[in-house]
């Protein structure tokens, strides 16, 4: 076991961590042996027998004193003065809700005056109620007529006897107006009817002339056809050849009539190409053909 830890300064300061690192001094082979085996100290024994063991102390409660606190009474007094302050108010609002009534002026000018006569107000005109008066008395004018009307219209009042009924009966007599004439007449529909029976029969014409000529068309169209698979199939048929090819003579080579070609350069060189090329040749090429200096 290792002896208990000894604390030492951590000297921040610079020189006197040079001073100490100066004066340091090795320690001995011994103070390192006593450093790493300090001499071992025993604990001494638990004692876990409950009889030996010491009571358990009892410890009674805790019981808080009163105590008052600064800000609790400044609350309070503050409350009472808010409660003062509404009491305060609330009185001076109530007096001034009471009417209070001044007194009566004394003087001359207050005296009271004799009474007066009650004035009397005169009649006037309005040209609005003349007005009135006169469209009130023509609609009474109006609705008084209609009545009379009225009246008038249900009173019976019987009708004299026509004048047919004593007169002699009715008596058929032949007329004297010309027969009625029948004259031919042609309806419009008549004519467009035959105007459209020859349009159709023309327009049928026509439509058999045109499906003629497309048969005939098409028809003549098989026939070129047929022929021209049948000249394809003649062409590409085989054809041998004769037995009188074979007795004939066979074919020989004749030697040709004319000199052979005699090549010529196409001179595509330049003229100082050619010249350098020939060194001093005798003899320049204009246009393919071979010259002599002049």
């Amino acid at each position: 076991p290792r002896a208990s830890s000894r604390p030492a300064s951590p000297k921040l300061t610079r020189s006197a961590r040079a001073r100490a690192a100066a004066t340091r001094v090795p320690a001995t082979a011994r103070e390192k042996e006593e450093h790493f085996f300090a001499p071992f100290k025993a604990q001494p024994m638990p004692i876990f027998s409950p009889a030996a063991a010491e009571p358990p102390l009892v410890r009674s409660a805790t019981k808080p004193a009163p105590f008052s606190l600064e800000s609790e009474a400044r609350s309070a007094r503050v409350a009472e003065e808010r409660e003062l302050e509404l009491l305060r108010r609330a009185e001076e609002e109530r007096a001034a809700r009471e009417f209070k009534a001044r007194k009566m002026p004394v003087g001359d000018g207050w005296a009271p005056q004799p009474s007066q006569a009650v004035t009397t107000p005169r009649p006037f005109q309005l040209g609005s109620v003349e007005r009135a008066a006169v469209h009130t008395a023509a609609l009474s004018e109006e609705y008084a007529r209609r009545e009379e009307e009225e009246r008038r219209a249900r009173d019976f009042r019987a009708r004299p006897r026509p004048k047919s009924l004593g007169a002699p009966s009715f008596t058929v007599s032949k007329s004297t107006k010309p027969l009625t004439e029948i004259q031919p007449f042609g309806c419009r529909s008549d004519s467009r009817a035959s105007e459209r029976k020859a349009w159709e029969t023309e327009a049928t014409k026509r439509a058999l002339a045109d499906s003629a000529a497309r048969a005939r068309a098409q028809h003549e169209q098989q026939e070129q056809a047929a022929a021209e698979a049948a000249e394809a199939r003649a062409k590409t048929s085989f054809k041998a050849r004769p037995a009188s090819v074979l007795r004939a003579k066979p074919f020989q080579v004749q030697r040709a009539s004319h000199e052979p070609t005699k090549p010529v350069s196409p001179a595509f060189a330049s003229k100082r190409r050619f010249g350098k090329s020939l060194g001093s040749a005798p003899e320049r090429c204009r246009g393919g053909v071979t010259q002599k200096p002049q």
